[in-house]
């Protein structure tokens, strides 16, 4: 509990420095990971008033819990792929370590067969301009 406590309030900054434009930086194909675990939390969490909010899950992996950045809200929403506590998924994205904590930013989950794609393999979003297919 006190690790998921300390996640949150890791996302919590980064939301609240820009983190959707300094994610979109942050992505370093260099370190691409795949994991798989259990969903224990999906936070909404909004910087300020009139700004998009974005969602982040809390993953167990069996042997720690990671924070995973999907992206914004509004954009998920739209989506066929649905998270909640409790799925097991697989995360596919760029492991990075924010304010000395490693954090994953997802590229793609993968649950029940369905795939949730997130960033294309240079981890640039499919919600801005330039990842729009």
């Amino acid at each position: 509990m006190k690790n998921t406590l300390k996640l949150f309030a890791i996302l919590i900054v980064l939301i609240s420095n820009n983190s959707f434009a300094q994610n979109n930086r942050i992505y370093d194909v260099n370190t691409f990971t795949e994991t798989k675990g259990k969903v224990l939390q999906v936070v909404e969490i909004v910087p300020s008033k009139g700004v998009s909010g974005g969602i982040h899950i809390v993953l167990n992996t069996g042997s720690e819990d990671l924070s995973v950045h999907l992206g914004p809200k509004w954009y998920l929403d739209k989506q066929s792929v649905q998270l909640k506590t409790g799925d097991k998924i697989e995360v596919k994205g760029s492991k990075v370590i924010i304010d000395g904590t490693e954090a994953i930013i997802a590229r793609e989950i993968i649950k029940d067969g369905n795939t949730l794609k997130l960033r294309d393999t240079n981890g640039i979003p499919f919600w801005s301009g330039k990842g729009r297919r």
